[in-house]
């Protein structure tokens, strides 16, 4: 099945601010390549050994082994702290505490996760399809939900939301691919699994021209959050140095 792109050029624009920035991924190597190719000074922070080993190669990226909740980093080191699709594996409190610590004044952690948009009517006729089979099917727990965090943290006061829209062209035999990945499809009998082929084919058939393929909805779900350093429990000052971090 063709994968999407997850950050169209507009998206990675708006989560990136300004130009040139200075930033920090946390737990998105992908999107440390992609601001590092647009011009941005881009830090990398991973707590994986191979994902650290992977970015040693890639030029102009530094990595540093860690993980957001305790980072070896003096404060106020980056413009903007990005995070995509991993906010959900970390401590929120601890991690938000951190990112608020090494960002300048001012500066902004970009946040973002891609889902899938079920308003389109084909995709709830297909999510109904499945549901005949099993009620759980299609239930989309993406661990966007995390980002909740970000909203009530007292380090970030100003938050704004945005999303973009992405399509995935997907043809009959990507759907049906698709159906036989969800975890339904092992508790299917043999003559289950036949006739709900057939029911995905007719869907299709029915949703568009001959000779067309479907087009896949998702969004990109972002927050940025302009950090305010008041209240943090110690003071933080850039170090006079400039930029100093341990790894």
């Amino acid at each position: 099945m063709p994968k999407i792109n997850p950050l169209p050029p507009e998206a990675l624009t708006w989560l990136a601010v300004w130009p040139g920035v200075r930033g920090l991924t946390i737990g998105a190597a992908q999107l440390a390549r992609r601001l590092q190719e647009d011009g941005h000074t881009m830090f990398a922070m991973a707590h994986e050994e191979h994902a650290i080993d992977r970015l040693r190669h890639r030029e102009g990226i530094t990595p540093i082994w860690a993980r957001p909740e305790a980072m070896p980093i003096d404060p106020c080191q980056f413009d903007v702290v990005f995070c995509h699709q991993s906010f959900h594996h970390f401590d929120a409190p601890r991690t938000l505490s951190e990112v608020a610590r090494v960002l300048r004044p001012g500066g902004c952690f970009s946040a973002s996760y891609v889902v899938r948009d079920d308003s389109v009517p084909w995709v709830r006729r297909l999510t109904a399809l499945l549901r005949h089979y099993d009620p759980m099917a299609m239930r989309g727990e993406y661990g966007h939900d995390s980002l909740e965090a970000i909203d009530a943290c007292k380090y970030f006061p100003e938050v704004e939301h945005r999303a973009f829209r992405i399509w995935q062209t997907i043809s009959l035999p990507d759907l049906q691919q698709l159906v036989a990945s969800q975890p339904l499809s092992r508790n299917l009998t043999e003559s289950q699994a036949a006739r709900l082929r057939d029911e995905v084919r007719d869907l299709f058939e029915h949703a568009v021209r001959p000779g067309e393929n479907l087009k896949l909805p998702f969004q990109l779900l972002a927050w940025r959050a302009w950090v305010n350093h008041d209240e943090l429990t110690a003071p933080v000052a850039p170090p006079e140095t400039g930029i100093s971090i341990d790894v």
